[in-house]
């Protein structure tokens, strides 16, 4: 509208045109990067930019009855909801369901990732 109203006042003005197209399209692009990138993270179900797997499965090592953790995959399936999926290898004589709790609590109360698929191996 701003080029179409210079363009109207002096007709000799019509580079404007292009000038005001290209700054419309930076700013498009400047506002819709971060929605891009989190669409990208999705289709291509990346982990994503703020879930440290390192730190998640250090954090669930350090759980008194974990000996080791492996398999671990975290992925989105939507923009806002994540998914992860482990092995956790315990020490034979642990409870199985009580790990399994203090695992899930850990995850959602650490990492806000509700949708939680831990399948139990004992050493």
């Amino acid at each position: 509208m701003i080029g179409t109203a210079i363009i109207w006042y002096n007709p000799n003005l019509k580079i404007i045109d292009p000038i005001c197209t290209l700054l419309f399209s930076v700013i498009v692009l400047y506002t819709t990067i971060n929605m891009l990138r989190d669409i990208l993270e999705v289709l291509m179900e990346s982990t994503q930019r703020e879930i440290d797997a390192t730190s998640l499965e250090r954090g669930l090592c350090e759980i008194d009855e974990v000996v080791a953790i492996h398999e671990l995959h975290i992925w989105a399936i939507t923009v806002g909801k994540v998914l992860l999926a482990c092995h956790v290898r315990i020490r034979p004589e642990s409870d199985a369901d009580l790990v399994l709790d203090k695992v899930v609590d850990y995850i959602k109360r650490e990492y806000n990732i509700s949708h939680v698929t831990i399948q139990i191996e004992r050493e």
